[in-house]
């Protein structure tokens, strides 16, 4: 059952307010260069098993005409371009683009990028990125994944193939540098609608989710049915798969990964990515006043 509003949104502040004071004490002068040799360190030897690894990744040509990747990104040039060499060096005929929000937005190679106003949010540039794709599928990815051997791509789409009841399969997120995998079950909002296919069932040999991390492959035309609300620029997650309830069938396989490699000491990024006071008071009001 969905927490009430209180709780809920109360947790995601302080959360907020706990990395906040991480962010912003001596600490991180420590922490920070630890936590990027840690990151690199967990890379670089991820790197190397996949080159040892004879894991089949790559998709058809065929294939790779059916999927874009949007990434939405701001202010993490140096991420969107760690995230673009892995997933050129896994998938290097998979269409991409690029939402970027940044004081300048980069210009990527080999992707499409799509400049937005400063600090759009990341809900519009989803949404712009996905007005632009014309392929079959979509994969929604952050700007700090990394993807690896084990970013089975073929097998989600073929999953989605044999099954067109599917609308969205997520996959797992292993955050680094500790290799945690994130929930992959978390509450949605309150709403009055019922799931299209029940909770917990298997389709396809995945299971039927309210939510998925933010990292899945979906069905474009599906995923236009939805969208993202350009209202909310930073809590978008749980309102998409809120919203979704009743209209889009969401899977999860964990067997679909990617490797998740953020920046909680870059002070600039995190001043934006903290403030959510206005998104959390336009949640609040739609789903518990």
């Amino acid at each position: 059952m969905p927490p009430n509003g209180a709780s809920l949104l109360g947790a995601r502040t302080l959360k907020s307010r706990l990395r906040s004071l991480l962010v912003d004490t001596h600490v991180r002068h420590i922490a920070a260069p630890v936590h990027r040799g840690l990151v690199l360190a967990e890379l670089l030897g991820v790197r190397l098993t996949d080159a040892l690894s004879d894991e089949p990744q790559r998709l058809s040509p065929h294939e790779c005409r059916r999927v874009t990747a949007i990434i939405k990104t701001f202010e993490r040039p140096s991420q969107v371009e760690r995230l673009l060499t892995s997933l050129r060096r896994l998938f290097p005929l998979i269409q991409v683009i690029v939402a970027d929000d940044g004081r300048v937005s980069g210009h990527y190679s080999g992707a499409r990028t799509i400049a937005l106003p400063f600090n759009l949010g990341v809900s519009a540039g989803r949404r712009a990125a996905l007005a632009a794709v014309e392929t079959e599928y979509t994969w929604v990815l952050d700007d700090d994944f990394v993807l690896y051997r084990r970013t089975r791509l073929a097998r989600a789409v073929a999953i989605l193939d044999q099954c067109p009841r599917i609308d969205v399969l997520g996959g797992a997120v292993i955050d680094l540098p500790l290799g945690m995998k994130q929930a992959s079950v978390d509450a949605i909002y309150p709403t009055r609608a019922a799931p299209v296919v029940p909770l917990g069932s298997l389709l396809g040999g995945v299971v039927v989710r309210d939510k998925v991390p933010n990292f899945f492959v979906a069905r474009t035309d599906r995923l236009r049915l939805v969208d993202w609300d350009p209202k909310l620029k930073r809590l978008d997650h749980a309102d998409f798969f809120t919203r979704a309830r009743g209209v889009l069938v969401s899977t999860y396989d964990d067997e679909f990964r990617c490797l998740h490699a953020p920046t909680p000491f870059d002070r600039n990024y995190m001043k934006s990515r903290l403030d959510i006071e206005g998104d959390a008071a336009l949640l609040h009001e739609r789903y518990f006043a």
